[in-house]
């Protein structure tokens, strides 16, 4: 499973399907258990102090989910009757709409470089 809930549609436990003996994939150069590529740390590690770029993107989504569960909890109290200031709730949906949509943002970007990556002559 995943860090942040369910695998993707497609997907395996160890990443997209058919990425296994690919190049950073699991039985490929650099993968799980391929071994390590020369010059690269294992996956999942940072290979320096702190954390990895996997760790940093599992806290983002953790806290993005928890925000976005903050503003649902929030518009239910608001309808029970528990909360009397509309104003808080309206900020812990505003929080959350900008978390996702600055989530997506990025998302995109991660794709648009990959694309252009994949399109790059080799």
């Amino acid at each position: 499973m995943s860090p942040w809930g369910a695998v993707p549609t497609g997907w395996t436990s160890a990443g997209p399907a058919g990425w296994a003996g690919m190049p950073g994939g699991p039985g490929g150069v650099g993968g799980a258990a391929g071994g390590t590529a020369p010059g690269r740390a294992p996956a999942g590690s940072s290979g320096g102090e702190g954390p990895s770029f996997l760790q940093e993107l599992a806290r983002a989504l953790q806290q993005l989910e928890g925000t976005a569960g903050q503003a649902d909890a929030m518009a239910q109290r608001l309808l029970t009757g528990d909360v009397q200031d509309l104003s808080q709730v309206m900020v812990a949906t505003e929080k959350a709409r900008l978390a996702i949509e600055l989530a997506v943002q990025l998302r995109n970007k991660a794709l648009e470089a990959y694309q252009e990556i994949m399109r790059m002559p080799v």
